[in-house]
């Protein structure tokens, strides 16, 4: 008979079993997609922090593999919450990748219509940064 390989769980950062009033919690990213990816893991003793530790760059959601179950109607809105400024950059990314493979010949009218999209996307980053900034 063949023995089932079971993992055990695994829970970053989690002690059950403690004598102490430790806490580790996990603090962040507020928002997937904003800017400034930070997420601390804080411990805890009672209600005031003992120690903090940063994970810069926190980003990573897994949207290649959701890509891999979906067909590209399903996965074009999830391109929008990637990144809230640049959603038309990733909308167009996604589209122009998809119809270069299927060898999809886009009217020019779409073309010139995305192209004003992309540009009012670029200014809005700019102003975006410069408000950041300040």
């Amino acid at each position: 008979m063949q023995k089932v390989n079971r993992l055990q769980p695994f829970f970053e950062n989690l002690v059950f079993e403690r004598d102490d009033n430790q806490m580790i919690v996990n603090f962040g990213p507020q928002h997937p997609s904003s800017h400034g990816q930070l997420r601390l893991v804080l411990e805890l003793d009672g209600e005031l922090v003992s120690k903090a530790t940063p994970d810069v760059g926190y980003l990573h959601r897994g949207m290649e593999k959701m890509a891999e179950n979906m067909i590209y109607n399903e996965f074009l809105p999830t391109t929008d919450r990637m990144d809230y400024i640049a959603s038309t950059s990733n909308n167009y990314g996604f589209a122009l990748a998809v119809e270069k493979l299927i060898d999809l010949d886009v009217p020019r009218r779409a073309k010139v219509i995305r192209m004003l999209l992309l540009e009012l996307s670029r200014i809005l980053h700019i102003y975006f940064g410069l408000l950041v900034m300040h």
